[in-house]
């Protein structure tokens, strides 16, 4: 097995081999309860350049109108799902009628598109709030503390999870694709730079990019390329393989597919975040929940107890 260094990542297209070659492998809910608190986020001004003016009383109305629009929308995909959408009844909660919106949004799916960004916008505040509250120097926590907000948000915000994770609805039409697309990139953004500043702290062994599969190799090179997370394909391909298993347990918990047979699955999801960390080196910097006990972490303990320790 053979460890990256920082500093000598390939760039796009590169393969490993240049730095070494050698194959390389990688190593290896408490009750819950559900509320919905959610705002509309004010569109944010353009840094740098020229002073903006003040809007005239023309645009402050049709600023307070789409967020009036958005917050209904928001209102009923969380009551009742985006399926519930429909034009004349966001316009029913506005107080226009159907035909006053067009004014101001395209269509319905147009009005999904806005909702869901102002959605993803307050998921990823609350991530990066997370990651921010923990030191720079530790990267498991960094990993783990954003981990487990996305997963307390997704219980308690389930039709919101469905819109921006889920499968495509007809209210939200083609601009599902918008959606998830754009998620995508911001979580990219999030996650991808936290592997990027531990690859070049602490590197630890991938496949090297001639032993990917070449389907594999095309793929997560666009990926790099799309969302700017330069980090080895073989490191993209763990960090990947980290939000598949993080998406797959909190979507388990969300559409409660293995309740009522377990109903308490945090230990579950804290197991899985310790594999995940153990799995790029970090498993001696787990520190698991107050109060709850992971296989080699007493409860309140940082430090790991190895199987036969008293």
């Amino acid at each position: 097995m053979r460890h990256g260094s920082p500093g000598t990542a390939p760039v796009p297209g590169q393969s490993n081999a240049a730095h070494g070659g050698g194959t390389q492998y990688i190593t290896g809910g408490g009750d819950v309860k559900t509320f919905n608190v959610f705002v509309v986020l004010p569109e944010r001004p353009e840094e740098g350049g020229d002073p903006v003016p003040a809007p005239t009383r023309r645009e402050r109305q049709r600023r307070q109108m789409s967020r009036d629009v958005r917050a209904a929308a928001r209102e009923v995909i969380t009551r009742q799902g985006v399926e519930a959408l429909t034009l004349a009844g966001i316009a029913r909660r506005v107080g226009v009628t159907p035909a006053a919106l067009y004014r101001h949004f395209h269509d319905l799916g147009d009005i999904v598109r806005h909702t869901a960004r102002d959605i993803v916008a307050e998921l990823t505040d609350q991530l990066r709030a997370a990651i921010e509250g923990e030191r720079e120097t530790d990267h498991a926590a960094r990993l783990i503390a954003p981990s487990r907000v996305f997963r307390r948000w997704a219980l308690s915000h389930r039709q919101e999870f469905r819109l921006l994770f889920g499968t495509p609805t007809v209210a939200a039409g083609v601009a599902h694709t918008d959606v998830t697309a754009e998620w995508v990139r911001e979580l990219a953004a999030i996650w991808g730079a936290e592997h990027v500043r531990l690859w070049a702290a602490r590197p630890y062994p991938i496949l090297a990019d001639e032993h990917l599969d070449p389907r594999v190799r095309r793929q997560i090179a666009d990926y790099r390329a799309a969302t700017g997370v330069e980090i080895p394909l073989g490191a993209l391909v763990v960090m990947l393989t980290c939000w598949r298993a993080l998406y797959g347990q909190v979507a388990l918990e969300v559409y409660e597919h293995l309740t009522p047979l377990i109903t308490d699955q945090e230990p579950i999801f804290e197991l899985l975040l310790l594999e995940l960390v153990t799995r790029m080196g970090l498993g001696a910097d787990y520190r698991p929940p107050q109060g709850l006990k992971v296989w080699g972490h007493p409860p309140g303990s940082s430090t790991p107890v190895h199987p036969g320790s008293p």
